[in-house]
């Protein structure tokens, strides 16, 4: 189950790092949104990020008074979480990311999706050096 785990983190994290370059060329002025694009790119992070979560589960399940007295995992989990509603929140506002171009956004809008992106980034690294530091 952890070699499935492993796998499925990996291939969500490559669709992240694309989803994370399309997203540069946008705030740069590179590269328009595709609407239909933005949501395949969500729908494959949202269900890798599923999988990741069930795998894991599964991983507790092994042992769980031993996980969650390890601060280091309820660290993990806190980053989940955390991606979890960062994938909500992009569901709702990544159609505008789409319709318009990133001067045409207002403030509020790019300081909304700059926070987002520094969410994800962190969540994932967050995440990421949790899992390798756990037993």
């Amino acid at each position: 189950m952890k070699t499935l785990h492993v796998v499925f983190i990996i291939l969500t994290l490559l669709v992240v790092a694309y989803a994370d370059e399309q997203a540069l060329r946008y705030l740069f002025g590179k590269k328009q949104l595709n609407t239909n694009s933005l949501r395949v790119v969500h729908y494959l992070v949202a269900s890798g990020l599923a999988l990741t979560i069930i795998t894991g589960g599964f991983l507790y399940l092994r042992a769980p008074a031993l996980y969650l007295s390890d601060t280091t995992f309820i660290v993990k989990m806190v980053a989940v979480a955390a991606l979890i509603i960062n994938s909500a929140f992009l569901d709702r506002f990544s159609t505008d990311a789409a319709t318009r171009t990133w001067d045409a956004l207002s403030a509020g809008e790019k300081r909304m999706l700059l926070a987002s992106g520094a969410v994800s980034i962190l969540g994932w690294a967050t995440a990421g050096i949790c899992g390798l530091l756990l037993r």
